[in-house]
């Protein structure tokens, strides 16, 4: 039965991956998932990579190192990337999809937005979730997102707004899924 709603769910995502408009600027992917992340990849840059290493959520889905062992450096391993421009067509926002492993679980995966500032890439969203969706309204100037995730019931709908900052929770819905 939860295998019949997982199918569920990554069939309805996938027919909402299809009716985004198709486009050769990766600035113009407005939906992503887990199982058709990318339009368009980027390669992330030390930097971006060094950021993204210090973000809780990747350290969270990464562990611990083993006791005695160094951590090691973060690598694009699991990780798709596309570039998107969230706050002007002159700034680098990336999305960044821990699609692979050991990024990736059942239903359920990490994504985050790296935003390239003056003074270095910086994190400002990470979160679990089975798709983001980057809407056309705006808040402090750069657009708005929203994340779903599901369980075998529940489907969550957070929509993000920009603070200046990062990306916050402005409002969140549960709702029963079809059965």
């Amino acid at each position: 039965m939860k295998a019949t709603h997982i199918i569920f769910i990554l069939a309805a995502v996938g027919v909402g991956a299809s009716a985004q408009p198709n486009s050769n600027s990766a600035a113009d992917q407005r939906f992503f998932n887990l199982v058709d992340a990318v339009q368009t990849s980027a390669t992330l840059s030390d930097a971006e990579l060094a950021a993204l290493a210090n973000d809780d959520l990747t350290r969270k889905e990464l562990g611990p190192a083993p006791a005695g062992s160094k951590p090691t450096s973060l690598t694009q391993d699991g990780l798709e990337a596309t570039v998107v421009h969230l706050c002007g067509s002159g700034e680098r926002d990336v999305v960044v999809i821990g699609d692979g492993a050991p990024f990736v679980g059942a239903n359920i995966g990490p994504f985050w937005i790296i935003r390239d500032l003056p003074a270095g890439p910086v994190v400002v969203l990470g979160e679990l979730s089975l798709s983001l969706t980057i809407e056309t309204k705006r808040s402090n100037k750069c657009l708005n997102v929203e994340a779903f995730a599901a369980t075998a019931t529940d489907g969550t709908t957070t929509d993000y707004s920009f603070d200046g900052t990062r990306y916050i929770a402005s409002k969140q819905k549960t709702a029963k899924l079809a059965q």
